[in-house]
């Protein structure tokens, strides 16, 4: 079965985002077009609409300049949106109304109440949610998961993140929103949420107990234009250091997060170690930004049990003590930006949860998460989600 796409927000631009992880994923001579079709897209005016189809080899008729048409054109299965968090509510809604199934990027909403809102009135009408947390489709996660599952690494007895971030202490222009303390795109909610999501699919778990501590280190904030001139400071209204510490559950294991934006002096990385009574793993990357940068996979195996009386120090018994093996990690067949294709492709084997696929209900309690490290750094409390 093809399934037939209508992708609202996607440009004439063959560099924007819609183009590049969309279309790209899709494309008539790639993998999955035995899957999928484009059908129709959307975008804010009927000039730019036409020029999109045209650009993506559709019909002008297919260009639409509202949701509603867009919705309700019999040649699209589902609806696809990929705008600014700000527009996600209301170009969802009437997809939804249509009974149509829907692909949303993350956040799903604007705020917790507007994804609990889209998440209802998706249940309601009984179609098939998605939602664009896709480095649990890449490569590495899929294996670190593997590796979890497996139990080499024994009981999880903690885990560690450090992301520090020199990309986006200034930002293109026309993600200027992201200031906007009122419009759903934050550090917190886009960059930090992708990969706090990915750890906690990949461990099984979930946070409790937890606290945050948030910070502007930075107090101004430049755009960058596309000539690459940087326009006068202004004030930044974001959070730019974020911390997050809590038990994961079910079990006791804990999980301590620090993310920063740094100056250029200090190059992007993550790393983030899971430590076990059996073994530990770690990733690692030049890039905070996983979902679309997968890093590298390593394994630690040790051969001797947790308090089995070893007087030897394993300093002593190991040359310089254990270490860390590269996990080769096939790359994706896909071979496209972004991550976003192996979602597509898990959408077309009917995947679920548990397989790394992300449905409204599941986006609605990552929002969750959200509001409770907000509510934490806020207000100095210690908080829950679940």
């Amino acid at each position: 079965m093809v399934i037939r796409l209508g992708i609202i927000g996607l440009s004439a631009d063959p560099q924007a985002w819609a183009t590049m992880a969309h279309v790209a994923s899709i494309k008539n001579d790639g993998p999955l077009s035995s899957h999928y079709k484009l059908t129709a897209v959307a975008t804010s005016s009927p000039e730019t609409a036409k020029a999109s189809a045209k650009a993506h080899g559709l019909p002008e008729e297919k260009g639409y300049s509202n949701p509603e048409d867009i919705a309700n054109d019999p040649d699209v299965d589902m609806v696809v949106v990929s705008v600014k968090v700000p527009m996600h509510k209301q170009l969802t809604l009437p997809a939804l109304k249509a009974k149509k199934d829907v692909f949303v990027e993350w956040p799903l909403g604007n705020g917790l109440k507007e994804a609990q809102e889209m998440a209802a009135l998706a249940k309601e009408q009984g179609v098939k949610s998605f939602v664009g947390l896709q480095a649990r489709m890449q490569p590495a996660f899929v294996k670190a998961k593997e590796i979890v599952q497996s139990g080499v690494l024994g009981r999880i007895t903690s885990t560690t993140v450090l992301g520090t971030d020199s990309q986006l202490l200034n930002i293109p222009e026309k993600g200027r929103y992201i200031n906007d303390p009122t419009s759903g795109a934050s550090i917190l909610s886009i960059p930090v949420a992708h990969t706090l999501d990915v750890i906690l699919h990949v461990l099984s778990f979930e946070l409790t107990s937890l606290t945050a501590q948030t910070a502007t280190t930075y107090p101004t904030i430049r755009y960058i234009s596309p000539d690459g001139s940087l326009s006068p400071p202004e004030t930044k209204r974001f959070a730019d250091n974020i911390t997050v510490s809590g038990l994961l559950t079910p079990g006791n294991a804990v999980l301590n997060f620090h993310y920063v934006i740094t100056a250029p002096a200090t190059p992007s990385t993550f790393q983030w170690i899971i430590c076990g009574e059996k073994g530990a793993f770690k990733m690692e990357g030049k890039s905070f930004a996983v979902q679309m940068m997968p890093p590298k996979l390593y394994v630690s195996i040790s051969d001797e049990a947790p308090g089995d009386g070893t007087t030897k120090g394993i300093y002593e018994s190991r040359e310089g003590g254990p270490q860390w093996k590269e996990v080769k990690v096939p790359e994706s067949k896909l071979g496209c930006f972004g991550g976003v294709a192996e979602v597509y492709e898990g959408i077309a084997e009917g995947k679920g949860s548990e397989d790394g696929i992300v449905d409204f209900d599941e986006a609605v309690k990552r929002h969750k998460m959200v509001e409770a490290i907000t509510k934490s750094a806020r207000d100095g409390t210690r908080e829950d989600y679940l």
